[in-house]
């Protein structure tokens, strides 16, 4: 399981924290620190850490650009919880739709709970999927989230992304 998901999140070692995760990583990352107001054991800062990329290993589709970011909340670096945020940008919507099915079937059975919703316009067309799939491993539960928005038929610059979110905590 951690193998797949360390291909989908571009080889990251996910056990490891944010900061290590990005300078093993073969991306170059950039660190950013939004800073915070904290207010006992919520607010202050957020690392996150970004990176771009146009290959990966699990989409067979050409993908127009890519962005990964690893995002950790101040109060967080105690527990080692943290999020990927995967976008995905695709030529068309085939493609992104494509790629949505074939990551959701492959990471479905990984979960031991898995929610999917629809959101559909007045005639009934899909507007969104998004899939959660709920993963337990070494006593510690994880949630990956697989989705993508179809933007509206009447916008000119369309663009078509595939959100992958990986949570730890």
């Amino acid at each position: 399981m951690n193998e797949q998901l360390n291909k989908l999140f571009l080889d990251l070692d996910l056990t490891s924290n944010p900061q290590t995760m990005a300078n093993r990583s073969s991306l170059k990352f950039e660190h950013i620190v939004r800073r915070g107001i904290s207010w006992g054991n919520t607010g202050g800062n957020i690392n996150n850490f970004v990176a771009s990329f146009v290959k990966h290993p699990l989409i067979q589709s050409r993908i127009k650009e890519g962005q990964i970011s690893i995002i950790q909340k101040e109060e967080d670096v105690q527990s080692s919880n943290f999020s990927i945020n995967e976008r995905i940008l695709f030529k068309n919507e085939e493609d992104m739709i494509s790629e949505y099915r074939q990551l959701t079937e492959s990471f479905e059975k990984l979960g031991y709970r898995v929610k999917s919703s629809t959101i559909q316009n007045e005639n009934f067309e899909t507007k969104s999927e998004n899939t959660e799939i709920l993963i337990e491993a070494n006593s510690k539960k994880s949630k990956l989230t697989i989705g993508y928005y179809l933007p509206p038929k009447d916008e000119n610059e369309k663009q078509y992304f595939l959100a992958l979110v990986f949570t730890n905590h």
